[in-house]
């Protein structure tokens, strides 16, 4: 099993491979699940402390989208899919559900069901991960969003999201095509295509 593991390390370099979870969920290379654990406690704060996932990972969903459209930088460098019931941010959704870096996760967020729910009301100070556009941005995406319901964002995300495909599988979102239903000219998308790109080389060198 070992083997299996190491081979699979080997052929996943732009991931980030720990022995603790399965080698399937590894994150991608510049994804961060402490960043991601302050944005998805942001967002439960706002809403008292708990909310429903589906829910929450619509939001978050939103504002990498957002963020990216206005900053042409994404927030979590997250991998993105289409599913049946809309697009997400996949390995944000596996650290919400406990299966990847829950000695991170569990710091900030817990799971009762299908509600998270925010370790304490956290402030400013305590999300040191994320910066204050990012903050002003997860601010802003709960303003003009919160009050929706989970149905209410799935169909949102379904109508405004023209990167996301219909599916009742799973269909990988790259950030290219995401830039591209956004409007972002095709110059400056290549330029964050290849930030994005360069990001993850430079953090793949780094890693162990």
């Amino acid at each position: 099993m070992e083997g299996q593991e190491r081979s699979m390390r080997d052929e996943m370099p732009d991931r980030q491979y720990d022995p603790t979870h399965a080698s399937y969920l590894a994150p991608l290379v510049g994804f961060r699940s402490r960043k991601a654990a302050q944005v998805c406690a942001r967002f439960a704060i706002l809403n008292g402390g708990i909310i429903e996932k589906l829910t929450l990972i619509k939001l978050v969903y939103f504002l990498e989208r957002n963020f990216l459209g206005e900053h042409h930088r994404p927030v979590l460098f997250d991998e993105l899919f289409s599913l049946p019931h809309g697009p997400i941010c996949s390995s944000t959704l596996n650290g919400i559900n406990g299966e990847i870096h829950g000695h991170i996760w569990d710091d900030f967020l817990a799971r009762n069901g299908n509600e998270i729910v925010a370790m304490k009301k956290f402030v400013r100070e305590d999300l040191d991960e994320i910066s204050d556009s990012e903050i002003d941005a997860i601010d802003k995406v709960w303003r003009e969003m919160g009050y929706m319901t989970a149905s209410q964002l799935r169909n949102h995300s379904h109508d405004h999201c023209p990167e996301y495909t219909e599916t009742t599988g799973r269909i990988p979102i790259a950030y290219r095509e995401m830039l591209e239903a956004l409007g972002v000219p095709d110059q400056e998308a290549d330029h964050v295509e290849r930030e994005i790109a360069a990001l993850r080389r430079e953090e793949s060198l780094l890693a162990p």
